[in-house]
């Protein structure tokens, strides 16, 4: 039996996110194509942390007891792990707690589609940081004038929180699709699920990425 590559699965995870996890459940590298997926999302940011670096950015006050000045010395080495363990411990949780209402579904199959979940929503977000650190790391625009702008009332402030309401929306319409397909559940819990799973995985990696 032939199978899609990790390619053409995650192209169309895009468009087409219940035939893609649907797809995945039963595919032989199924693990693997997950952590692909968190692969593609975590040498991005550590590229984007890496260019606020060399474009002088400045981070928001940090949760964690680092200087501000510094922060992002530090946090282009806590991103890619720390997105990896949000994803492990939203995956973790979830499978917990749905094993106490049902026999349905595996851990392994969640943790693989909650992997292109996070991979997938993440551009929503991901172009923009991109583009702008890149732009800012070669100097043809002035990376913090721009964060300013970012925080300040205006068509770029505007654009920013359009990012967030698109992430925020995008990753819980694919984890809860994910829930969904995994464990069977109605859509109500599912969605209950989901937004569980995007909270955990968020504020988890909110903790160390600013």
């Amino acid at each position: 039996m032939m199978h899609d590559s990790f390619l053409q699965i995650y192209s169309r995870s895009f468009f087409k996110p219940w035939q893609s996890f649907s797809e995945l459940l039963h595919h032989p590298k199924s693990l693997a194509f997950g952590f692909y997926a968190v692969f593609i999302q975590a040498i991005l940011y550590t590229c984007v942390y890496g260019f606020l670096i060399l474009g002088g950015g400045q981070a928001f006050k940090p949760w964690l007891n680092i200087p501000v000045d510094v922060y992002y010395q530090y946090n282009v080495f806590f991103c890619g792990p720390t997105m990896f363990l949000g994803w492990i411990l939203a995956t973790g949780l979830i499978h917990v707690l749905l094993r106490t209402q049902t026999q349905q579904g595996q851990f392994e199959q969640l943790f693989c589609l909650l992997g292109f979940g996070i991979s997938i929503a993440s551009w929503a977000t991901g172009i923009h940081d991109f583009c702008s650190s890149f732009l800012g790391a070669i100097h043809i625009i002035d990376q913090r004038s721009y964060e300013i702008q970012l925080n300040s009332p205006g068509i770029w402030r505007n654009l920013l929180w359009f990012q967030m309401l698109v992430y925020l929306l995008w990753f819980i319409f694919l984890f809860t699709t994910a829930v969904r397909i995994v464990y069977q559940v109605n859509r109500f819990r599912a969605l209950a699920f989901g937004v569980l799973a995007f909270l955990v995985y968020q504020l988890f990696f909110l903790i160390f990425n600013r």
